[in-house]
């Protein structure tokens, strides 16, 4: 009997569940957040104004093909407001801009985007060169866990990627050392990785070595949050070709529950991997959509198979 109902109902049916999700999501998901360490809130217009690679990154949207076709997102005309949050011991500020004008945006310049994740490895070396046999008290140094956990959590938060942290042993001294220790972690490492080294310089200064992109910064404290999350956001970017729009059709059994039908015209509705969607024709048992996407035929035909599709092509 549904299968019948969906026939003779379909436009009727995709009409009024595709409106129902999208006022839904107007509701409840048309934030996209981002967050910045507490310190940062006396530099709340300047984080905001800042804010373009951090949105751009969320959306998984390729820098080069953006500053090629000499596009401004402007992020403060995007801005809706902030709040302080806390996670667990950890305070941070939560800044909302409107995902529904961003993505307009993006559509109306034909910028390609997608959801964007990935993980990697930070392996960390910390060196006291003025005083012998007290790494273990940097490590445990307030301030350095700190800025590991707010670097951790703001890569989560607003780049997708996960981290995680492993502590070497012996600390390269020299060149030929750092040289030998590279070529060890690329071979036992799987995916992506970076290699973060610190060293006092002086009573006050410590150095930020990131060997693996020759990349060396002298700061004050412990202040290599920024520096990290570029070195991680590096090692995990996507390859620098702009995507292209490819059209594909997808066919579905219609021997489906009601809850699957609208489980799947959610799928369609939501993800940011699907542009745009029309049922093409309903034949023996089968539904077929045909779709808009950034994905390559690969990537599609998996997405789908994993949706629960019977055809692709």
């Amino acid at each position: 009997m549904f299968i019948k109902k969906l026939a003779s109902y379909l436009a009727i049916i995709l009409s009024f569940t595709s409106v129902s999700f999208n006022s839904y999501a107007q509701e409840s998901d048309n934030f996209l957040l981002l967050y910045e360490s507490y310190n940062k809130l006396n530099k709340i217009e300047e984080i905001i104004e800042n804010s373009e690679t951090k949105i751009l990154t969320k959306y998984g949207v390729n820098q080069e093909y953006f500053a090629s076709n000499e596009l401004v997102l402007e992020p403060s005309m995007h801005f809706i407001g902030y709040q302080v949050k806390r996670f667990n011991d950890q305070r941070l500020i939560e800044l909302k801009f409107s995902k529904v004008s961003i993505e307009k945006f993006f559509q109306d310049q034909s910028v390609p985007y997608l959801a964007f994740e990935g993980k990697t490895k930070v392996y960390i070396g910390v060196n006291d060169s003025f005083f012998q046999n007290s790494n273990l008290f940097i490590i445990e140094d307030s301030d350095f866990q700190n800025e590991l956990i707010n670097s951790k959590l703001i890569s989560e938060l607003n780049q997708n990627i996960s981290i995680e942290f492993n502590f070497i042993n012996k600390f390269p001294s020299t060149s030929y050392e750092k040289d030998d220790l590279l070529i060890e972690l690329a071979n036992k490492s799987q995916g992506e990785w970076t290699l973060m080294l610190i060293d006092r310089f002086d009573l006050t200064n410590w150095s930020i070595n990131f060997p693996k992109s020759s990349k060396i910064s002298i700061q004050k404290g412990f202040k290599f949050q920024n520096l990290l999350l570029d070195e991680v956001l590096a090692e995990v970017k996507k390859t620098n070709t702009a995507s292209e729009k490819n059209s594909f059709t997808v066919a579905f059994d219609l021997g489906m529950s009601e809850d699957d039908f609208a489980g799947l015209i959610d799928l369609f509705t939501q993800s940011t991997d699907i542009l745009h969607f029309r049922v093409k024709q309903i034949e023996n048992s089968y539904i077929i959509f045909e779709y808009e996407t950034y994905l390559d035929e690969e990537k599609a035909y998996n997405f789908m198979f994993r949706s629960g599709a019977v055809d692709t092509r």
